[in-house]
């Protein structure tokens, strides 16, 4: 193989050249080294990161629970299971999914109603992203007393059970299949926003259609409920919390 040979006499002209940087009319102002920021929002990119940590988490390490909680909420066999194994709303992988349900709902949310323009005179991504989990965390807390108290009243205690077991069913599962949602919404940019906000829309809608239909169930089923009990249920616990809460937040940022 020939060798290459440096040609020496064109890296000494090389080295004779005028330097750019010097003799030059643009007089330096700072010597400092400075950071260029921007107004690009973290936390969403924070929420993504921790949302996807504890879904790897509970994939990896509880994936028969994982599996088993998803079937849960739509087939009644995996739930009754779910109840025979004393279901502990306290238990490690409940509370997981419990914390990335609120993640997920609440980036929804946030960029949708940043999309369409509702909040934007608040300010700031942060301070939205706060009003609308906390109004979730609201409408669920009082949604679970109210079903306690119906069960009191109704000497109903079994069904009101079985009713928040499905809610709990509803929040796990549902964060999950938020969460590619919002990675979409996020970081997708050949397609527009839009179109993964009509598809978390319609996945939305389809798990509270089916919570409707199993809580109807529960209640004509355990309380033997009359058609106006059955009309004030549906308000109450499920159409009315979600009108509130886009209000709230509507009028909050405002």
């Amino acid at each position: 193989m020939a060798r290459v040979v440096p040609n020496n006499s064109v890296i000494a002209d090389s080295l004779k050249t005028t330097s750019l940087f010097k003799d030059h009319l643009l007089a330096s102002k700072n010597q400092d080294y400075k950071f260029h920021y921007t107004h690009y929002d973290y936390l969403p990119f924070v929420i993504l990161f921790i949302s996807f940590i504890v879904f790897v988490w509970l994939y990896v390490s509880y994936f028969k629970r994982l599996n088993t909680t998803i079937k849960g909420f739509f087939i009644n066999r995996f739930a009754n299971q779910l109840a025979r194994e004393e279901f502990s709303f306290g238990n490690r992988v409940t509370v997981f999914l419990s914390v990335l349900f609120v993640l997920t709902i609440t980036l929804f949310f946030s960029q949708t109603f940043r999309y369409f323009g509702l909040g934007a005179e608040s300010g700031s991504f942060t301070f939205l992203n706060f009003v609308i989990a906390l109004a979730v965390l609201a409408i669920y807390l009082l949604k679970f007393i109210t079903i306690k108290f119906t069960g009191i009243v109704f000497q109903a205690p079994k069904a009101a059970s079985e009713y928040i077991l499905t809610i709990f069913l509803f929040c796990n599962t549902l964060g999950l299949f938020l969460l590619p949602v919002v990675l979409c919404i996020s970081f997708v940019r050949q397609i527009s926003p839009l179109v993964f906000i009509y598809i978390g829309e319609s996945i939305i809608a389809l798990f509270i259609l089916t919570r409707i239909i199993k809580g109807l169930i529960i209640w004509v089923n355990g309380l033997r409920a009359s058609g106006f009990y059955l009309f004030l249920y549906l308000c109450t616990l499920e159409i009315l919390p979600f009108v509130v809460m886009v209000k709230c937040v509507t009028l909050i940022t405002k």
